[in-house]
């Protein structure tokens, strides 16, 4: 049996910027997911989680079908940029559209996903997970996830705080 909790946290509209303006075909262009700004204080905010003892933080991020591989490789070097503390063995990608929930194996009480996207928190909280909505401003204006918090990260000590209090709350 596993020891410690895993969080898994999203890229786009978590630690980089959502362009909700961007069309496909901007998402398909060579270069799109490389040049995606930070989002600095969730970036400390999860760097603050990494030195939580009982927590293994993995990224848990969805690629294009119709570019998985260049998707992928970009969002790759976007991590060894900004946040190369999360390793290679730690990020799991999966194609957007498909659940996330499906792509990690053993999904459990003790697994937290944070997300922006309530579809992708609906189906891990169905499938024995626990959810964070994160509200980037864009996002969450209607309140469609109800099946855990939902934190809007101002300070390094939110993400771990919402955390600490979901797996606190199962």
């Amino acid at each position: 049996m596993r020891k410690k909790n895993r969080v898994f946290i999203d890229m786009d509209g978590v630690i980089c910027e959502y362009n909700p303006a961007a069309e496909l075909s901007d998402l398909e262009k060579s270069g799109y997911f490389r040049s995606l700004k930070p989002c600095r204080r969730v970036i400390r905010a999860v760097r603050h989680l990494l030195s939580v003892k009982n927590v293994d933080v993995y990224i848990l991020s969805a690629v294009l079908p119709q570019c998985a591989a260049e998707s992928e490789k970009e969002k790759n070097e976007w991590l060894d940029r900004y946040l190369p503390e999360i390793g290679p063995k730690n990020r799991i990608f999966t194609l957007c559209g498909e659940s996330k929930a499906e792509a990690v194996h053993g999904l459990c009480e003790k697994d937290v996903l944070c997300d922006d996207y309530s579809v992708n928190l609906q189906e891990w909280v169905q499938n024995g997970g626990r959810g964070i909505k994160i509200l980037n401003g864009i996002n969450g204006l209607s309140g469609t996830f109800t099946g855990g918090p939902r934190v809007h990260i101002r300070k390094k000590g939110d993400l771990k705080t919402a955390v600490e209090d979901v797996l606190r709350a199962g």
